[in-house]
């Protein structure tokens, strides 16, 4: 694998940052992770003005432009034979550091910023979770993202945490609930629900990062006159509902067919679940015959 690291594109085993950098020490940085259609980004825009947003908000210095950006993504894609190929790519923004001052907290603009970037290919299960769902768990709010959950930042502990106990039950994702036992989000994604017909979201009021895709598809619902609203949603709702499903910019649109091994519904991916892939697979290809 071939990773940017501040300029160079480097062996993933050659990058080197140094121990005193600001992710490493303390998860003092903003990441983004965006998926590539034949080689190309989709939405780069919004994460390119989110990174800006994000590290400027943590007084991180990150000039990067969004053309140069784009370049270098291209460049990467070729360097990992994916200029073809669709791919899941990382961009990480951190705040060096300096064994003079390993723990800064003044004048931080000083320092510069450190940042890589690392592109796979998409997961070889995704097909397979787009087409027969997933099943997941929910977890309580110790492993919500507490502090700052608007903001991507690299202190992911809860987050990995949490996908490591769905992986021990076999299951691809984890749903996290806050301390009043309301659903928020994710691990990795943002949640809907189907009841009656509609389409309901968990209402983020500052508690977590409201995603790209998440936008998207309240966009399609509106689009398609299909009946959507944010709102607090409980725990209990996920098994009342007549589908559920999560959203992604990488995993893109995938089906829950059960929750806690109790099935939603019949346990297999509902009409308007499908209706909504369709539906976002086609504004992807509109938005890439745009580049």
């Amino acid at each position: 694998m071939i990773v940017y690291l501040n300029g160079s594109y480097l062996p993933a085993d050659q990058a080197q940052v140094s121990i005193f950098d600001g992710g490493y020490m303390y998860g003092d940085g903003i990441y983004t992770t965006l998926r590539l259609y034949g080689g190309l980004p989709l939405d780069l825009a919004a994460h390119h003005e989110r990174l800006v947003r994000q590290t400027a908000q943590l007084q991180i210095g990150f000039d990067l432009p969004q053309e140069k950006l784009r370049r270098i993504i291209g460049e990467l894609a070729a360097r990992n034979d994916l200029a073809d190929a669709d791919g899941r790519l990382r961009i990480s923004v951190s705040r060096a550091g300096s064994p003079d001052d390993p723990l800064p907290l003044s004048d931080l603009e000083r320092l510069p910023a450190t940042v890589t970037m690392t592109l796979t290919p998409v997961a070889t299960a995704l097909a397979r979770w787009q087409a027969d769902g997933i099943p997941v768990i929910c977890l309580d709010q110790a492993y919500a993202r507490g502090n700052f959950p608007d903001l991507k930042t690299l202190n992911a502990l809860a987050t990995l945490t949490a996908l490591r106990r769905a992986a021990a039950a076999g299951c691809p994702e984890a749903l996290l609930t806050g301390p009043d036992g309301r659903l928020l989000e994710g691990a990795v994604s943002n949640i809907f629900l189907v009841s009656d017909g509609a389409l309901v979201t968990p209402a983020s009021e500052g508690e977590f990062l409201a995603g790209r895709t998440r936008e998207r598809i309240l966009r399609i619902a509106t689009r398609q006159k299909l009946p959507a609203r944010e709102a607090v949603v409980r725990r209990r709702e996920l098994v009342q509902a007549d589908e559920v499903f999560v959203v992604s910019s990488v995993r893109e649109v995938l089906p829950v067919i059960s929750v806690d091994d109790v099935p939603i519904a019949d346990g297999v991916p509902g009409p308007v679940t499908r209706r909504i892939q369709d539906e976002y697979r086609a504004l992807i290809a509109r938005d890439m015959g745009r580049q």
